[in-house]
């Protein structure tokens, strides 16, 4: 994936590889194409509902469009960024989002990438 965003931000600036990505509850960081089954409420009996999102990839935004932001879709197939039900945007600053679990990815590699060594935050 990015181990550096030199390539997106500039050659003069960089971004360090553990801050600019975002992790799942496991501490696999989430790429593009990847499925995520995310927490959404407990219901009756205790029960545990969950949404499925997908990671599009990076855009980058701001005045200069120098600020990385990573890009989830509902899986509705809705391209307006600024709809009710369209894709949403999580900076990614290193942290682990333990409602997040990556269930598919496009290879059938993210239970071997390298895991996190950082503690969620609370």
């Amino acid at each position: 994936m990015i181990s550096r965003l030199k390539s997106l931000q500039g050659p003069s600036r960089e971004v360090d590889a553990e801050i600019a990505k975002l992790f799942d509850k496991r501490g696999i960081p989430i790429e593009r194409g990847d499925v995520l089954k995310v927490y959404h409420f407990t219901g009756a009996r205790r029960k545990r509902h969950y949404m499925y999102k997908q990671c599009l990839g990076f855009k980058m935004i701001g005045k200069n469009a120098d600020v990385p932001y990573m890009v989830f879709s509902h899986l509705n197939f809705i391209e307006d960024t600024i709809g009710r039900d369209g894709p949403y945007l999580e900076k990614p600053d290193g942290r682990i989002l333990v409602d997040y679990e990556i269930v598919q990815s496009m290879g059938d590699d993210f239970e071997d990438r390298p895991r996190s060594t950082l503690e969620p935050r609370t």
